[in-house]
This record gives structure tokens, C-alpha cells and sequence, in this order.
């Protein structure tokens, strides 16, 4: 499509003060309309009103103030406070409340066997009270889908970019539908946290009820789904190629890499025990040769993995060391499997577990004990590094700087907003009800609260924003040769979904900047880069200087708040939640003998009861709320109109709809992929990934 001249530039820059129709801005035939009052975007230097966006520029950065000092995440780039506007949709409180309500009446519903009949009149009191709740819940979800006969439901079939207006009367009836939905939110929290009060107060007088004794094997972890299905990962609990896909398939992918050159000194790995644990005839210098031998090292938990007992009051000794395991693809095969585990850093103190043929009893428990390190820390890298950090923390500080250095009618305000939805108080919501002492983090990762929350800390700004672009992360660990590791499901997908949005980004940005010169001109782009960088504190960003750097910048940056947070989020619910297969902390330390275990030593080393019950209904609530799917662009403000009023961006053959296209192929692809795979890969299916990171 043919650019518009500079004087045609300046003259978009009207369009938030004169009716597009008027500026020949309405697109061809079959284009969604521009909604009323929405603005062509317009670089600053081309704008011709330049006091309107400063004037909304100093009212942004008023309202989006940055803080170091935010209790439990001291030191990392936040909001001071989260602004209105940056409140969630009544949609999602609805949709937010239902999931929320659903894990909250399970979890009741689990406990309440736990105590004898005598202590649970409380209990009993709380499961009628969610239930009301519910009651509640459902009302207003039946209000809202009726406003305007249906027509603002986005819940339902609204599909269409077609603008919708509403009345007065609707848009304030919106409004307190918020406001009422916000206050039910308000309450479950309260009642929930006094639900764990509560129980706190019940394993207290009878410690008995918070440990699971080896007579009951996985009878009381499978007693928590009373009402849910108990996840798929209880079915492959000590399957041994389950345990290597969740390396390259499972909720955190971003540990494993290619051994190159020798396996490290600290794990010294013979000949005789690879050729063991591989069950093939083989060599080290063979695998590694071939690019056949991988590696999984958890020594950059740090302070997470103290590698001694720590106690708490909640939840009494809890465990966590930082092992290193090795996988091989045997000669002539294309599937990962694993090889052998150290279950510590040090070899004079932790011996290496090599894999056991199934009837080899005298360390097939040994090896399953060994395993429940490696998913433990894997449980804490996930949970504090790849996902609070690298996820949402990082998209916090691009959401802040978004929102005050790029004017409301900027390009590229208009393209971020909708990834940055929710993602401040989702955020704040972590600050407040995970973070804190004796809350979800303390009662789940075992390390002390303080190293928690250092830990996390100094991962986020040791993040580097370049380096972990997918392709570049990927060849920094040797993971980018498909003709080696060809079944990588997470590989494979994220490539997919990252070319699609670049061919997106590509094609919207080239709309608005014609040449590198009017990068280097952006005034609104330097202020926000310099944000980003010296006051956001991402690692590695840098100047702009190009069309093709800025292309691959935004690209990365939506990436991340979508489809890498998806990557890491909705595993959770299938992969994390069942506490024998993957939990954050161990009830005793890692084996130091490798034979003569039993059953019965490897159910010891599982967590308690309050640990696995908040487990459970903390990551089922992350892992099960879906909200607006990439392409799906539209603002937070009632009506949700679509973001788009330029008609070359969402003509109906324009740049938005080549990228729902695209969308729909991968998707399409990706069942394609997963008829052959071990197991279907299904977290970045498009439908399956929200725009922003709003849970």
C-alpha cells in the first residue's frame, strides 16, 4: 500500500479533532468503520497539535508513577500504585470469579474430610458462604450479558471489530457492574484468606492431619480433586519419558541445553554409568559429538535451593538442593530420555543416580527420589525466575513505560496497550497475595522468604532482553538444530507464533515509519526506550536506531507478554498442581545413597497438606483463566471498542486480518503437530494464548 506524503502525515494528525470521513479515513468497502472519537495514530514529529499529546503525556505520567520500594519486591522497576484505567474489564472480574469460585468450593470440599466432624462447622460455614457467592457471581454475569440485549457480551459471540455505542445509561450500568464485581472479588479474597487462618488453626491442633503418613501412599494427594479431575500428570507420575518431555514439552522449557565440548566437572559421569543409564550402546564423547547430550543445571537458583532443612512455621522442614540431570537422544532415535541425576551441586555429597530398568527394585526408588529433586527445583526456577520474573516483571516495566512516554495516538501506544491489559494489577495482586510472609510463596517454595524474594529480584534484572529472543535463545543452548533434538514441541510452536507477529508488527509499523529517519525523529520513542532502559532496568536494551531493530523490538516485546507468558502460565494447572509429580519444596533432603530405598521413603519426601492444598488452588487459578486471545485488539473501556481506527490497518484484507489469518494456520498446524507427538503440546495454540498477561 502506498505511504501518504508528509503533508498527508501531518494533515492524520486532525483526525482526533475532525471526523475521519472527513479526511478521506474510512477505508474501502467491507473495512471496520473508524470508531468515533479514536485517532489515527501519528508519529510526534508529524503531529500538528503537539500541546494535546504533551498535555495527555503530563496526565499519564501522573497517574503511572515508578517505585523501586514496593513491599516484598524491593529493588525491581514497579508502579507506585496501579491507576484506574489499568483496572480490569468487568469481563474479566466475571470470568475471574467463576474460576476462582470453582477451585475455592473444590478445595473446601477436600478439607473438610481431613478433620474430624467435630472442627469442621467452620469450614461448613465458609462452603455456604462461596456458594452464595457463586450465587452471586452468576447474577452478575446474567446483568451483564443482558446490557444492551447482549450486544456488549465479548464473553459470548461478539466477534466482530464493529464499533458498538452505548448509552448513558448503559456505560453507568457498566460501571457499577465493575464496581459490584470488584467488591465480590474483594470478599473471596478476604474469606479465602481467612479459609487458610482457619485451617492454619485446625493442623495446629492436630499435627498429625498435615503430613502424610506412608500408609496413606497418594491416597489424601488424590483426595484433594473432590470436585475437579485430578490432572493427567498423576497417570505418568514415575514414567520416565514423561519426566524427559516435560524438559522440552512441560511448563518450564527454559533450563535444558546442548552438552558442548565436556559435561562439567562438578558431575563426573562415566562412560560405563552413561551407557547404564542410556540403556544403549553408546559413549559421552559420541553424544556430545553428535550434539546427542543435554543438560539440565540448576545452579542458577541460587539462594533458592539452600541445599539444607529449613523450617517454617506453616509448614514445618522443607527442602530444596539445585541438581544437575543429564538426557541423550541413543543412536539411530529421536526421543529425549533421561540419563542420570545429581541431586546437589557438589559430587562428594551428592552421588549420581543413574537410570534403572524398570525391574531393577533395588533403585527403581532411588532414581523416582532423585527425580522428585529435579522436578522440585525446576518447580522453584519456574515459578520464581521463568514466570514471575521473566513474565510478568518484565512486562510490568514495559507497561509503564508505554504508558507514559507514548502519547494515546502513538502507533505504537495504540499496538502495546492491549498487551499490557491487566498486567499492573495482576501484578499488584502478586505483590499482595503471594509475596508476603506465611502467603503462597513462603507456605509452596521451601528457602526462607527473604532469599525468595532476592532471588527473584536479581533474575529479573539479570534478564537480557536481546538474548532471550526465542532463536536467539535457543542457539545460546544449542537447542536450534532440529536435525539433532527434532521434537522440541515448545521450539517449534514458538517459532511459529513469533513469525506471525512479527509479519504483524512488520506490516503495522511500516504503516507509520517510512524510512529509519523517522525512527531517529521519534521524540516519543527515544523517552520511551530511555524508560525501558535506565528506569524499567531491562538488561541489554538499547538505543533504536532502525525500522527492521524496532520491528523485531516490539515483536519481542508483545511476544513476551503473550505467547512466552502463556508458554509458562497454563502448564501449570495440567503439570503443577498435583503435588507427587511437581511441588516446591520436599518434606525430607535428597537421597545420598542411591540403592535400598523403598515406597515408602520416596512418599516422605512429599509436602505436607497445607503446602499441596495451596498448591493446588493457587496454580489451578492461574492455569484456568483465559482472556482475549491474540488479535483479539480492543480497549478496556466500555464499550470495548477495537483498538484500530486507522482503516490500513483493519481494512478487511488490511494487516490485522493477515495476522488473525496467520493465527488460524498455526493453530491449525499446531493439531497437525500434535497428532505425532508423545503427548499433544497445546499452550501456544493461539486460542490459547491471551494478548497480555492479565492472570
Amino acid at each position: 500500500m502506498q505511504q501518504p506524503s508528509l503533508n498527508r502525515r501531518r494533515l492524520l494528525g486532525l483526525s482526533a479533532l475532525i471526523p475521519a470521513a472527513s479526511l478521506g479515513l474510512t477505508g474501502t468497502a467491507g473495512a471496520a468503520p473508524v470508531p468515533p472519537g479514536v485517532p489515527v495514530p501519528l508519529l510526534p514529529q508529524f503531529d500538528p497539535i503537539p500541546w494535546a499529546r504533551q498535555a495527555a503525556l503530563v496526565q499519564a505520567q501522573s497517574a503511572y508513577t515508578w517505585t523501586e520500594d514496593l513491599p516484598f519486591l524491593t529493588g525491581i522497576p514497579a508502579a507506585y500504585f496501579v491507576p484506574l484505567d489499568s483496572f480490569p474489564t468487568v469481563e474479566w472480574f466475571i470470568e475471574g470469579l467463576d474460576t476462582v469460585l470453582e477451585w475455592a468450593l473444590n478445595l473446601v470440599a477436600s478439607i473438610i474430610p481431613q478433620f474430624n466432624a467435630g472442627a469442621t462447622g467452620t469450614l461448613a460455614d465458609t462452603q455456604n458462604d462461596l456458594r452464595a457467592k457463586q450465587q452471586r457471581s452468576a447474577e452478575l454475569n446474567a446483568r451483564f450479558t443482558s446490557l444492551g440485549n447482549g450486544k456488549y457480551n465479548m464473553l459470548g459471540d461478539r466477534t466482530s471489530d464493529a464499533y458498538v455505542t452505548a448509552t448513558e445509561e448503559e456505560a453507568a450500568q457498566a460501571t457499577m457492574l465493575q464496581s459490584e464485581a470488584m467488591d465480590l472479588f474483594q470478599q473471596i479474597l478476604i474469606l479465602l484468606g481467612n479459609l487458610r487462618t482457619n485451617v492454619q488453626a485446625l493442623l495446629e491442633t492436630n499435627q498429625s492431619i498435615g503430613s502424610f503418613g506412608t500408609h496413606d501412599g497418594l491416597a489424601r494427594y488424590n483426595a484433594i480433586w473432590q470436585t475437579m479431575p485430578i490432572p493427567g500428570a498423576a497417570e505418568n507420575l514415575h514414567d520416565d519419558n514423561f519426566f524427559a518431555y516435560l524438559r522440552i514439552a512441560g511448563a518450564n522449557t527454559n533450563v535444558i541445553e546442548r552438552v558442548e565440548g565436556m559435561l562439567p566437572d562438578k558431575f563426573p559421569l562415566t562412560d560405563e554409568q552413561y551407557r547404564e543409564g542410556l540403556g544403549a550402546d553408546d559413549s559421552l564423547d559420541a553424544a556430545i559429538g553428535a550434539g546427542r547430550l543435554f543438560i539440565t543445571d540448576y545452579a542458577e537458583l541460587g539462594k533458592l535451593a539452600p541445599e539444607h532443612a529449613t523450617y517454617k512455621i506453616l509448614t514445618g522442614d522443607g527442602y530444596n538442593s539445585a541438581p544437575v540431570a543429564v538426557f541423550a537422544i541413543a543412536p539411530g532415535s529421536t526421543k529425549l530420555q533421561p540419563v542420570a541425576i545429581q541431586c546437589g551441586q557438589d559430587p562428594a555429597t551428592a552421588p549420581i543416580f543413574v537410570r534403572p530398568e524398570p525391574d531393577d527394585q533395588k533403585h527403581y526408588w532411588g532414581w523416582q527420589m532423585a527425580k522428585t529433586v529435579v522436578q522440585t527445583a525446576d518447580f522453584n526456577h519456574h515459578e520464581m525466575l521463568a514466570h514471575l520474573g521473566r513474565a510478568h516483571l518484565v512486562s510490568e516495566a514495559f507497561a509503564l513505560a508505554t504508558n507514559r512516554t507514548l502519547a494515546p495516538n502513538h502507533p505504537l501506544s495504540v499496538l502495546l496497550k492491549p498487551h499490557y491489559e491487566g498486567d499492573l494489577f495482576i501484578n499488584f495482586l502478586a505483590a499482595t497475595i503471594i509475596l508476603p510472609p506465611n502467603l503462597f510463596a513462603d507456605m509452596i517454595l521451601a528457602a526462607p522468604l527473604p532469599d525468595i524474594l532476592d532471588s527473584v529480584g536479581q533474575d529479573r534484572l539479570d534478564w537480557h532482553f536481546y538474548e532471550r529472543m526465542p532463536h536467539r535463545d535457543f542457539a545460546r543452548r544449542g537447542l536450534d538444530d532440529a536435525n539433532v533434538l527434532s521434537e522440541f514441541p515448545y521450539r517449534d510452536d514458538a517459532l511459529l507464533v513469533w513469525s506471525a507477529i512479527e509479519d504483524w508488527v512488520e506490516d503495522y509499523v511500516r504503516i507509520y515509519y517510512e524510512s529509519d529517519s523517522d525512527v531517529l525523529g521519534d521524540t516519543e520513542l527515544a523517552a520511551w526506550v530511555h524508560e525501558v532502559s535506565s528506569i524499567g532496568k531491562i538488561n541489554g536494551f538499547r538505543p533504536i536506531t532502525s525500522v527492521d531493530q524496532l520491528i523485531e523490538v516490539i515483536t519481542m516485546a508483545i511476544y513476551t507478554a503473550s505467547a512466552y507468558h502463556a508458554s509458562v502460565n497454563y502448564p501449570q494447572a495440567h503439570l503443577m498442581t498435583y503435588a507427587p509429580a511437581s511441588a516446591g519444596m520436599m518434606s525430607t533432603p535428597p537421597p545420598t545413597t542411591i540403592e535400598g530405598h523403598t515406597e515408602a521413603d520416596w512418599i516422605k519426601m512429599l509436602p505436607n497438606l497445607l503446602t499441596s492444598l495451596a498448591q493446588f488452588y493457587f496454580l489451578n487459578t492461574l492455569g484456568t483463566l483465559y482472556y482475549r486471545p491474540l488479535g483479539d485488539y480492543r480497549t478496556n473501556i466500555f464499550p470495548f471498542p477495537p483498538s484500530f481506527g486507522d482503516p490500513r490497518v483493519a481494512d478487511k484484507d488490511g494487516p490485522l486480518q493477515r495476522f488473525r489469518s496467520s493465527l488460524q494456520d498455526i493453530e491449525a498446524e499446531i493439531h497437525r503437530r500434535n497428532q505425532s507427538r508423545w503427548q499433544p503440546y497445546e499452550y501456544l495454540l493461539p486460542s490459547n494464548i491471551p494478548s497480555s498477561t492479565n492472570v
